[in-house]
């Protein structure tokens, strides 16, 4: 075999010796490459290719946290139970709304950010670590202070709100704003990361194709639909992509602020999980809802690939 290295014919060309030493070089190389991934490779098969194979194999049992001795094989019971269970399907509506929300509000909100922040004028610096910084934050730690924020009687948003002469608001403890008064909290936090992708993305558009632009007359909205928008869809892509996967997977606000509640309307599937499988001890229904919720991910994340993607290169 030829390493990749070198040409066919400088190959033949090599004494016997040269190739061997060629060849034991290369192992080492290759070697050293392993010794070095090899942590990564074992936290990856540990923490995130195992459990996702265990819980494979947890959906066909009739599974209890307590009595792990004790698990029943039952086949595609929990998944028929699913279909059933009222629960889960409000759980998956409340995650979609979630989800859909979070995409429509935070991705075309972090563009404008985007824009802002890639002109050149004076406090632009402070714009992006305001914006930023709440990203750096533990998501516990801002759940809290939002929640305290959203207090009926004495939180910020109710004393800003009297000042101008508007009824305070139950916000989180209302069951038609408790998913709004969430969905606004996270996207106040997460808007930076989006903002950051789609601005190494905007920084990466070659000037000259907007020049070129403004020689031949067009204006701002001009480049924006025609330069802008389509040499961004690949980064807008990847930004829709991790916006909906991490939305799906909402866990800590619900924990903090409602508990799932009022009357369920926060209920998100992955907190329904934790729900079913450390709350009612029922981790083999728990490990299946989790690997249908993997599916929708999955088929959501394709079709976000087929609607987006895009065949411009720069």
């Amino acid at each position: 075999m030829v390493p990749w290295h070198f040409s066919p014919v400088r190959w033949r060309n090599m004494t016997t010796a040269t190739q061997d030493l060629v060849r034991d070089r290369r192992r080492s190389h290759l070697l050293t490459i392993f010794w070095g991934m090899l942590p990564a490779i074992v936290g990856l098969a540990m923490f995130q290719y195992g459990p996702l194979l265990i819980a494979l194999r947890n959906g066909f049992y009739d599974l209890a946290l307590l009595n792990p001795e004790r698990a029943k094989f039952v086949g595609l019971a929990n998944y028929v139970k699913m279909t059933k269970d009222p629960l889960f399907w409000q759980s998956l509506r409340n995650t979609a709304v979630y989800s859909g929300g979070k995409v429509l509000l935070e991705v075309p909100f972090a563009l404008l950010l985007a824009l802002l922040s890639q002109r050149a004028i004076k406090g632009i610096g402070i714009l992006r670590t305001a914006v930023f910084s709440p990203t750096v934050t533990a998501m516990s730690t801002i759940s809290v202070i939002w929640n305290m924020m959203y207090h009926p009687q004495n939180g910020l948003f109710n004393s800003i709100l009297s000042g101008v002469g508007i009824a305070p608001q139950p916000f989180t403890t209302s069951p038609s704003q408790a998913m709004a008064s969430i969905l606004m909290m996270s996207v106040w936090k997460d808007v930076g990361t989006s903002m950051l992708i789609l601005l190494s993305g905007l920084q990466a558009i070659p000037q000259e194709f907007y020049e070129a632009a403004s020689i031949d007359g067009a204006g701002p909205w001009e480049q924006a639909r025609h330069i802008t928008l389509p040499l961004l869809r690949r980064t807008l892509l990847y930004a829709t992509v991790l916006v909906t996967v991490f939305s799906f997977k909402v866990f800590t606000p619900i924990y903090v602020m409602t508990k799932g509640g009022p009357v369920g309307m926060t209920r998100t599937t992955v907190y329904y999980v934790y729900e079913v499988g450390f709350q009612y001890m029922q981790m083999g229904y728990a490990s299946a809802i989790s690997v249908v919720l993997m599916a929708i991910m999955v088929i959501v994340a394709v079709l976000q690939n087929r609607l987006l993607r895009t065949e411009f290169e720069y």
